[in-house]
């Protein structure tokens, strides 16, 4: 027989509000931690010569004879029209012509690849802030993603730029359901219409994401009408693009074996090696979050947000008409998504300072793989060069060989 159950005693106090949030970091302090981790995330793109990104020189191909389509001195009217239209996708080159108004079209490629790693953490912490207050330091790890093999390394910019614009429009809208105001109202549709503009992945994404949030939140009809109807607009957009154009290409679905193994494809960026080790890190670093930690709980509303979205990976297939690897797309926007769903009280500041050294690690990697293979771009480069206009050339690549994506699009 055992006596009444006694309740343990609280810990002792120790003078500190124990569910305080850690003090913030000083002005100079933080100032110098994001002149830093701005530098990590510049320097593939500023370093070197050629920025080794797969569909990048083709990107700025198009941009470059665009803005110098009816140019005399290319004849590029000869070959080429421009066919705008409501497209999606459109962003990126209405950009890049802008800055070819003022720098050359390397530097306006730079710069916008500047503006794709620097807007996701940005935008990250703009969204954390108001989906889980306290917790911003969350947003650091974004960071990770920033370089991913199907953003960043494959040239998808314009979907990079979409995740960015994307937290964003939810940041701001989250603001709005505080305080709505027609205006603010106005600013959001603007945000998804240019959001539409840069890729229909994240024009998506946004929409699922603040649907489910007024599911899991309980908001009001009214908020539910308002907040779908800023997609209206893309949604016209889209269905006036396709008018005539018909259905190209068909669906292919991923096995579940293949669905498993791709998972870890939010972390491809830099060496098999290291995003294992990333991979391990952040496992690591989910369990040891939970552990023995009396303040950490689930933000329930943005948990279930996030397991709707990663529904989504599931069951979207891997292809769909010219677009591949659909479903890889989204598990970006899925991991962002995740750091708002939970709060970890002090173990915050530790967590986001393996964040950034994770980061630097890969950062480091990716850069020695850039500076490391310039030398071969750059004999590539100069044979180019020395070729007469007008002369018919052979493969400089060995396509049926294997060359390196990057190879064959540079």
């Amino acid at each position: 027989m055992t006596g009444p159950e006694i309740p343990s005693a609280p810990p002792a106090s120790t003078g500190v509000d124990e569910g305080a949030s850690p003090p913030p970091l000083r002005r100079p302090a933080l100032a110098a931690l994001l002149l830093v981790i701005a530098a990590g995330l510049l320097a593939p793109i500023w370093t070197v010569r050629f920025p080794l990104l797969v569909d990048y020189p083709n990107h700025l191909a198009s941009a470059f004879v665009l803005a110098h389509l009816h140019d005399g001195a290319f004849h590029f009217d000869q070959y080429y029209r421009a066919a705008w239209n409501s497209y999606p996708y459109l962003s990126m080159d209405v950009i890049l012509l802008a800055l070819q108004h003022f720098v050359s079209i390397e530097l306006a490629g730079r710069l916008f690849l500047s503006l794709c790693v620097l807007s996701v953490p940005a935008a990250a912490w703009f969204f954390i802030r108001r989906a889980n207050p306290g917790e911003e330091g969350l947003a650091l790890w974004s960071l990770l993603v920033c370089h991913n093999l199907y953003f960043f390394r494959f040239g998808f910019l314009n979907l990079q730029l979409s995740m960015a614009v994307c937290f964003l429009l939810l940041g701001l809208w989250l603001w709005h359901l505080e305080r709505p105001r027609l205006a603010t109202w106005f600013l959001l549709l603007l945000v998804a219409t240019a959001l539409y503009f840069t890729h229909l992945v994240g024009f998506a994404v946004a929409a699922v994401v603040m649907t489910a949030y007024c599911w899991s939140a309980r908001r009001t009809f009214k908020e539910i009408v308002a907040s779908l109807a800023l997609y209206v607009p893309g949604m016209l957009f889209y269905l006036h693009s396709v008018v005539g154009h018909g259905a190209r290409g068909g669906f292919h679905f991923r096995g579940l074996a293949d669905k498993m193994g791709s998972l870890i494809s939010v972390m491809v960026a830099c060496s098999p090696a290291i995003d294992m080790l990333t991979i391990v890190v952040l496992l690591a670093v989910l369990a040891w979050v939970q552990i023995d930690n009396y303040e950490f709980k689930w933000n329930r509303p943005w948990r279930r947000v996030t397991a709707i979205l990663f529904l989504f990976y599931w069951i979207l297939p891997a292809v769909i008409g010219p677009a591949t690897n659909v479903d890889k797309r989204i598990l970006p926007f899925v991991f962002v998504l995740s750091l708002a769903g939970a709060k970890v009280g002090r173990r915050g500041r530790k967590l986001a300072i393996i964040g950034v050294l994770v980061f630097f690690v890969r950062a480091g990697v990716l850069e020695r793989s850039f500076v490391s293979d310039q030398p071969h771009f750059a004999r590539l480069a100069d044979a180019i060069s020395s070729v007469p206009p007008g002369a018919r050339v052979l493969p400089l690549v060995d396509w049926a060989g294997g060359a390196s994506w990057p190879e064959r699009h540079f």
